[in-house]
């Protein structure tokens, strides 16, 4: 694991920092084998039960999600999970093949499709563009005709929440998926205590992908007690990397100078394209990246070249150095 890297620009003005701003999913919570897994099996749900595929192979791994999350604009896994099924259901359109195998051995590759998105900017539109261009009007069709989206976010939903949680957070039972909610494996990064002894100088916001409900969830394994008039949630309306994310967390927050800790390439353009909007004038905000994520620092220098100022091994790294130097 790396050491703890913060620019040198930024060390002179750091003790002026008045808020520590985190992000949940790899900052707070580990969600390998949550979220992540979701995305996997919802994508091959969905192959094997709507789309009759033969489960001969497994469509996904995690490495095809961090492509998806290195392109940007996948802050939500409900748009990834689309993005992914989208890709499957037009291999399977072009080559009106009846197993997975034969689907995934048609191109684009996984790692195509994600470089390819990224270089177009990122995102589900783009990945839909992506899609479409490689279909024929009538494939365009059949396409159109066996893509769901919403059923796709149900049964991500179900698969997450699962029998004990679905209702609660996300107001329904699970229709299809009757098992225990994937939430469950979910494994606590953030030193609690440590961030409670620095609560006392810093305020702390929170800004996420997660619904407000998931979010109280994530609160509750994780034993923090942030406000939630202090949340900037998927329920806001405005999602990363959209900057006026950050700029409603410093309404709600009140700070000058604050940090954002994420993990995830959104989650530093969030801060770069606050930088960008009209109410940056308000408050300084600079990029904490934690290589806590299931990437870890394999991309720890695509993400300084692409402007974090600070590099750190996990959340309670950057934390334990904010309590030493205060």
């Amino acid at each position: 694991m790396s050491e703890l890297f913060i620019k040198q620009e930024l060390l002179k003005t750091l003790p002026q920092l008045d808020a520590i701003l985190l992000d949940v999913d790899g900052v707070i919570l580990d969600v390998s084998e949550s979220y992540r897994v979701a995305i996997m099996e919802t994508t091959q749900w969905y192959a094997r039960e709507i789309l009759k595929l033969e489960d001969n192979t497994q469509l996904m791994d995690g490495s095809d999600i961090e492509g998806f999350k290195m392109a940007g604009g996948f802050n939500s896994d409900w748009d990834l999970t689309n993005a992914a099924v989208m890709l499957v259901l037009a291999k399977k359109v072009r080559t009106e093949a009846s197993d997975m195998a034969s689907v995934m051995a048609e191109g684009p590759t996984w790692e195509e499709f994600t470089s390819e998105i990224g270089r177009r900017g990122g995102g589900l539109a783009v990945a839909e563009i992506l899609v479409l261009e490689t279909l024929t009007s009538p494939q365009r069709r059949e396409f159109a005709l066996a893509f769901n989206p919403k059923l796709v976010v149900q049964i991500f939903q179900e698969m997450y929440g699962g029998l004990d949680a679905c209702k609660k957070l996300y107001g329904f039972e699970p229709e299809y998926i009757r098992d225990e909610g994937l939430y469950k494996k979910e494994k606590v990064i953030l030193d609690a205590n440590l961030l409670g002894a620095l609560s006392a100088k810093y305020k702390i916001g929170l800004l996420t992908g997660r619904t407000r409900n998931e979010a109280r969830l994530a609160m509750e394994v994780v034993g923090l007690k942030i406000p939630d008039s202090q949340w900037v949630t998927e329920d806001d309306g405005v999602k990363k990397p959209d900057g006026r994310a950050l700029v409603l967390l410093q309404e709600k927050v009140g700070f000058k100078f604050g940090i954002y800790v994420g993990d995830t390439m959104d989650d530093l353009n969030v801060v770069k394209n606050y930088r960008e909007t009209k109410g940056a004038g308000r408050a300084k905000i600079v990029a904490c990246t934690a290589m806590s994520g299931p990437s870890g620092d394999a991309h720890r220098r695509v993400f300084l070249e692409a402007g974090t100022e600070v590099a750190a091994p996990n959340v309670n790294s950057f934390l334990q150095y904010l309590k030493a130097t205060s």
